[in-house]
């Protein structure tokens, strides 16, 4: 049997059981989200989503192969690794200083053992490759992970939105990475939405699933955050399937919307990590659309970039021309997070 075949109907079966067996253990053991005034669910919803994406990216990473070579075996510890982290954060509300130490500790010691980190960032200026020798790269690779991370869990504002972002940037990785005759690589990203998606029905609570319903947790988030960094890095960098700059057009609106709330917040003369309503699924929702229309806003924006991204590079773009493009996106994304920052409707008219 052919291994794509065997993939897509392993994966999400994998993914399916694990849903199956550790929601109703979730529920029993407390291991939920309650509500509260800042959520708009009404009860408590188990946090296994990361535990059943992990389960069918390890049945992803065995079919292909990938965990036997290629650095991947530290992708899969630190994936682990990172989880656990998540997981201990779900349960006692960990503080960001030592989440962030033991983050960027793990990530650090499976890039500088795998040799996947950034070496360079490519031709950004249209002239020679800006290179990042050592340490520095891998310094460098230690920030975007935690960036990464960070905007993911900070993406995960309402059903759907990080793991459908997600699934979109992985569709990007998998077309990008096959394109350029890294079949293992493109068929890992692939397998990662058959996971993805099979935890997003779960999620979105479609007819035959109600009662099933489940979040990411930190766990999760942190693990599709440092899924997506490894991605890119590898497809970048070890594999050279598509420039640097790509990158940012793939993991697009989660840095550009985290980036923006930082500056708003900063220019508030806030902390930039105080919680708020100013991620733009809350600004869309206080422009009174509903959560499956904000949805649906926020992932067509990305699967604009993403698209974007992947048919410059497919066209042969080069990589100033690119690197110019993602200075407009930002320009613009970072225009309509103000501009509807600036509009909200009175608290109380939002749906």
């Amino acid at each position: 049997m052919d291994t794509e075949v065997l993939g897509s109907f392993l994966v999400p079966v994998s993914s399916a059981l694990a849903a199956f067996g550790f929601l109703p253990l979730a529920r029993r053991v407390g291991f939920v989200d309650h509500p509260n005034a800042r959520k708009q669910h009404g009860m408590p919803v188990p946090l296994i989503g990361g535990v059943v994406v992990f389960v069918g990216l390890i049945m992803a990473g065995l079919i292909t192969g990938l965990w036997r070579g290629e650095g991947w075996g530290w992708c899969l510890a630190a994936a682990l690794v990172l989880v656990a982290i998540g997981t201990l954060d779900d349960i006692f509300d960990l503080s960001a200083r030592w989440r962030f130490l033991w983050q960027g500790i793990t990530v650090a010691l499976a890039c500088a053992a795998s040799g996947v980190y950034i070496e360079t960032l490519g031709a950004l200026f249209g002239g020679g490759a800006v290179m990042l020798a050592g340490l520095v790269g891998l310094g460098f690779t230690v920030l975007c992970a935690l960036a990464c991370i960070n905007a993911y869990n900070m993406i995960d504002g309402i059903d759907g939105q990080a793991g459908g972002v997600t699934l979109i940037t992985l569709a990007g990785v998998a077309i990008l990475s096959a394109a350029s005759g890294h079949n293992g690589t493109g068929l890992f990203a692939a397998l990662a939405c058959l996971a993805l998606l099979t935890y997003l029905l779960f999620n979105l609570e479609i007819p035959l699933l109600r009662g099933w319903k489940m979040f990411l947790g930190d766990g999760g988030s942190t693990l599709l955050g440092f899924l997506v960094l490894w991605l890119l890095v590898a497809g970048s960098q070890r594999d050279g399937g598509f420039p640097p700059i790509v990158a940012v057009w793939l993991v697009g609106v989660p840095i550009l919307d985290m980036l923006a709330v930082f500056a708003r917040r900063l220019l508030r003369g806030r902390s930039p990590f105080a919680a708020d309503r100013t991620h733009i699924h809350h600004l869309l929702l206080d422009r009174g659309l509903h959560a499956r229309q904000a949805l649906v806003v926020v992932v067509a924006m990305h699967g604009a970039m993403v698209a974007f991204g992947v048919a410059g590079t497919l066209a042969g773009w080069s990589e100033l021309a690119l690197t110019l493009g993602t200075l407009v996106a930002a320009a613009l994304y970072f225009s309509l997070s103000f501009l509807l920052a600036g509009r909200r409707l009175p608290q109380g008219s939002t749906v």
